[in-house]
């Protein structure tokens, strides 16, 4: 390595002749790889870890500067440095504010942008100034009073109000800051031209690297021009170049400049070092049986070893006392410590050894001594010299470093106190050797108290047995983690997490756990849990939880030979009450309803709301139709009392089906199908009555078959359509997608709907060449919209249950694909929780195949299907679409808000997107943009169209967008 002679007036002092190579590149690579998995798991510890770096980087350049004022010429490297503790100062305040770290509370994000801007202000300057005054050279003093009060009064005018707003919430970056940034990146450009004006006056590697750290401030500030949340991508690319700028300043002052030179003069010390322990060496063998192998201990040893006589004269020192305090042992020999040190530190030692001498007894002890080059901790040992007769003749001392293991317990006690995380070390008995203050906030208990209580004390799941066979296991393993609860000292439980790590210490064998509470998440699995198999109006199950209910009792009935009643309630009218008065009262209506049904039900188990005014009852005992048509006639009579909604009484009679195990069916499907066909029945008959499913009940049945045998040729004959329903970004307004819609126009029969021939298709295996139609057609209409020039978005297909578990489904879809030239990623294919329902090895597989063709896939009205939480880890899903029924009532229904907010913040959680459908006022979409819903479809943004409709549509939204 080449290293260029210093000139007299040079800024930094020269270092490697080698930009930083490969190797570092691929550190500072992975440096950013594992700061970018930080921010996803954590982005306020990923923002603190960034701006400590900094502030590690900036303090050390304070440093250097401030300790080589005395003989460095170099003014560049004056300003840099002194502004650099200025700078430091301002940005540990900006992290110690930050929104999410909670040191500040009530503080939102204006406070760190203000700050932020404060000291990238002070900092360009700095930069500019130091630049521009390269031949100058200014008093060290003046400089640190100048910068300690320009932070001062900025930090004074941010914290009392003074400074222009930099950051509201929900809107983003102010013009203030905005404008401020791009006047930073104009500093930082001219100060990297000036730099580059006087680059003689730099080695050239320093300026390089100089420049490169200046050329990234400024892209820096360009990126946090265009963020509009704290957490936001823009703000961590930001970062990201802010700790590249901050690398290669390292890089520059420190590496460069500093450390690289040190790092010859001390490979060389240590060379001398071999050769002196080699020298002693030989020594050792020729004089091993005198006392110059004593000697030869004394010497080699790290520790500072001297000795004195009654007047305090040094008669013996060691290497390390002359490396220590930079003086000979010639120069030191017959002087006392008044020669050597100030009057007071003299004073301070000189007082011990007359301790000593007067005592005649050992003096241990910590103090602080100031040598050559700074004040280090030592641990000091003092003891008495006494001569043949006896007497103290002089005393002796050993001085052991100890200034980075103090540093190091400091580090370890300030990770310890402000860990957000509970942390706890815990002997083998149990008793708490160690907490921090998040463990006292977490038990209620202070710190005092904790420390002399054992674990037992608030844990509440264990006991003494269980805790000593938990210890044992932990001892072996050496690490666990599990759930558990704890009591507070108001008595109260609180859930915890728990991860703990077996320290196997010789003296004292311990654990080291970290505790965190999540009280309120486990409540919020629960709630979730529970909105996701109930009702969220009437309170009764689901049809999920209904269903498995059932399925559990004809097991039983089949087992002991009874029958079942499957009782079918659809109420009669009440759309017309629902019309009339608003959703409201017919809300109101149904909650009432479903309190009357649960109280004729012989089991809450064994009701359900399963549609919007439909309702399921199972009796169980009983050997023939007597004891459902009991039931069914005290329904009669229940329904027909009068119901008090506000200022109204409604009569809302129920159409009752019943089918009955086995003789109508012998599974849930089946007895469903013919419960729902004898209400059919039943309200053809006039309403307000109740039928037996009976074989006779086929009139519909025809009609089925001749509908089906129209739709064996729609296909052929050219009558099914699509149409297009847009799907917008709720944070842009964008036009990003489109649901693609069957539609039937039958010649005969007109415009059929879909809620009459896909049930059809589905039962009769036709919906597979159907759904491979829409698939070909949706791609082709996609692929066609782009060669016209609109912009890309993404078509959404609805698969079904049948669909999907045919054998050729992904072949379908590849070639679907292939035929259309369609980019798979605009393809994004919508799966009904049902699919989930059955094999799930074989449903893991589908999927996998289907995400390998590089297609997105959602799951369609989430919330009133199946809802089992695991199949959103399990499975790759990329979104989560709310069903209709949730959103259409946010804005009036608590619980139905609740529900919303808690599927998009579980989504999020899980990295899934979400969209919300049957969006049709104004007043949702905001609501969903406070609740971070990222999507939304439905009628305020427009209803299903054909094609050419929906591609005026979307050319009208691109040139709305580009105005």
């Amino acid at each position: 390595m080449t290293v260029t002679s210093p000139r007299p007036d040079a800024p930094l002092p020269p270092g490697d002749n080698r930009l930083p190579g490969l190797p570092q590149l691929l550190g500072l690579a992975l440096a950013i790889g594992l700061l970018h998995a930080v921010a996803k798991h954590d982005y306020v510890l990923f923002h603190t870890v960034i701006e400590m770096l900094r502030v590690i980087v900036l303090g050390a350049v304070f440093v250097l500067a401030w300790h080589t004022r005395r003989w460095s010429a170099s003014n560049f490297l004056r300003i840099i440095g002194i502004s650099s503790l200025t700078v430091a100062a301002l940005e540990l305040l900006h992290a110690l504010t930050y929104k999410g770290l909670g040191i500040f509370p009530g503080q939102n994000a204006n406070l760190p942008t203000q700050l932020w801007i404060a000291f990238r202000y002070v900092e360009s300057a700095s930069f500019l100034f130091a630049a521009l005054t390269l031949r100058i050279r200014m008093r060290p003093g003046i400089l640190a009073g100048a910068y300690a009060s320009v932070g001062t009064l900025l930090a004074g005018a941010v914290f009392a109000g003074y400074f222009p707003d930099c950051f509201v919430e929900n809107q983003g970056l102010t013009p203030f800051k905005v404008v401020s940034e791009y006047v930073i990146v104009g500093i930082f450009v001219a100060a990297a031209a000036v730099l580059y004006r006087e680059r003689a006056r730099f080695d050239d590697v320093v300026v390089r690297l100089l420049m490169l750290s200046l050329l990234f401030g400024a892209l820096s500030e360009l990126a946090f021009t265009r963020y509009v949340s704290v957490f936001g991508a823009a703000n961590e690319i930001g970062h990201y170049l802010l700790g590249i700028s901050t690398w290669f300043l390292y890089r520059a002052v420190l590496v460069t400049g500093l450390i690289k030179p040190f790092n010859l003069l001390f490979r060389e010390l240590r060379q001398h070092q071999r050769n002196l322990e080699s020298e002693v060496a030989e020594r050792t063998a020729r004089l091993r049986a005198s006392q110059a192998l004593n000697t030869a201990f004394i010497e080699n040893s790290p520790s500072i070893t001297l000795l004195k006589d009654l007047e305090g004269r040094y008669t013996l020192v060691n290497r390390a006392f002359e490396r220590f305090f930079g003086q000979s042992r010639d120069a030191v020999l017959g002087k006392t410590v008044f020669d050597l040190l100030s009057e007071d530190a003299a004073r301070a030692l000189d007082h011990n050894d007359r301790q000593v001498r007067a005592s005649g007894a050992p003096l241990v002890m910590v103090e602080p001594i100031r040598g050559v080059a700074a004040e280090r901790s030592f641990e000091t040992v003092r003891f008495p010299v006494f001569d043949d007769e006896g007497k103290v003749a002089g005393t002796g001392a050993i001085f052991t470093d100890i200034t980075e293991l103090r540093l190091a317990e400091a580090r370890y006690g300030l990770m310890i106190r402000t860990s957000m995380d509970a942390l706890v070390v815990i002997a083998s008995d149990g008793r708490f050797l160690e907490v921090n203050d998040a463990t006292c906030e977490l038990s209620g208990y202070p710190r005092e108290r904790l420390l002399a209580m054992r674990i037992l004390d608030v844990e509440a799941e264990f006991d003494e047995t269980r805790l000593q066979a938990f210890m044992q296991d932990i001892a072996a393993a050496g690490s666990a983690r599990f759930d558990s609860r704890w009591r507070r000292a108001d008595g109260s439980l609180r859930d915890i997490e728990v991860s703990v790590n077996y320290v196997n210490h010789t003296m004292q064998p311990c654990c080291f756990c970290f505790v965190r509470d999540i009280t309120e998440r486990k409540a919020s699995m629960a709630r979730i849990e529970h909105l996701a198999h109930y009702d969220q109006l009437t309170g009764l199950p689901n049809k999920l939880l209904f269903e498995q209910h059932v399925r559990s009792a004809l097991q039983r009935a089949a087992l002991h030979g009874r029958a079942c009643a499957l009782v079918y309630l659809d109420l009669d009218n009440f759309k017309v009450i629902n019309d009339t008065l608003g959703h409201v009262v017919g809300d109101a209506l149904l909650r009432q309803i479903g309190a009357r049904v649960r109280q004729l039900a012989a089991d809450e188990r064994g009701c359900c709301r399963f549609g919007g005014d439909e309702f399921l009852i199972l009796v169980e005992g009983g050997d023939d139709d007597a004891v459902p048509a009991a039931l069914a006639r005290q329904l009669l009579v229940e329904f027909a009392r009068p119901v008090a909604v506000e200022a109204h009484e409604l009569v809302s009679t129920v159409s009752i089906g019943i089918s009955v195990f086995p003789r109508d069916g012998r599974d849930f499907d089946t007895l469903f199908k013919n419960a729902d066909t004898a209400t059919y029945v039943a309200k053809a008959a006039g309403r307000n009555t109740y039928r037996f499913f009976d074989a006779s009940m086929q009139a519909d049945a025809l009609e089925r078959m001749r509908l089906l045998g129209k739709l064996h040729n729609a296909i052929e004959r050219k009558e099914l359509r699509l149409h297009y329903q847009p799907q917008l970004d709720l944070r842009s307004g964008a036009v990003i997608g489109a649901e693609a819609l069957i539609r039937w126009q039958q010649p005969e029969l007109g415009l059929v709907s879909p809620a009459r021939f896909i049930p059809l298709a589905e039962d009769s295996g036709l919906i597979v060449p159907i759904g491979a139609w829409v698939l070909r057609e949706a791609c082709r209409q996609a692929a066609a919209w782009q060669e016209a020039g609109l912009p890309p978005i993404v078509v959404a297909v609805n698969l079904s249950v049948v669909q999907f578990r045919h054998g050729d489904l992904v072949r379908t879809v590849a070639d679907a694909l292939a035929e259309s030239g369609l980019d798979p990623a605009l393809l994004e294919l919508e799966l009904t929780e049902s699919i989930l329902i059955g094999d799930v090895d074989a449903v893991s597989q589908a999927v996998t195949r289907l995400k390998a063709l590089g297609l997105r896939l959602s799951i369609d009205d989430f919330g009133t299907g199946y809802s089992n939480l695991a199949y959103l880890k399990r499975f790759a899903f990329d979104k989560l679409k709310i069903d209709q029924s949730f959103v259409r009532d946010m804005d009036s229904n608590a619980d139905s808000c609740a529900l919303v907010r808690a599927i998009v913040q579980m989504a999020h959680g899980l990295g899934l997107g979400t969209i919300a459908e049957g969006v049709e006022r104004g007043e949702l979409v905001e609501q969903l943009r406070r609740l971070n819903c990222d999507e939304a479809q439905g009628y305020h943004f427009g209803r299903p169209m054909p094609p050419e409709e929906f591609a005026d549509y979307l050319a009208r939204a691109r040139s709305r967008a580009a105005a």
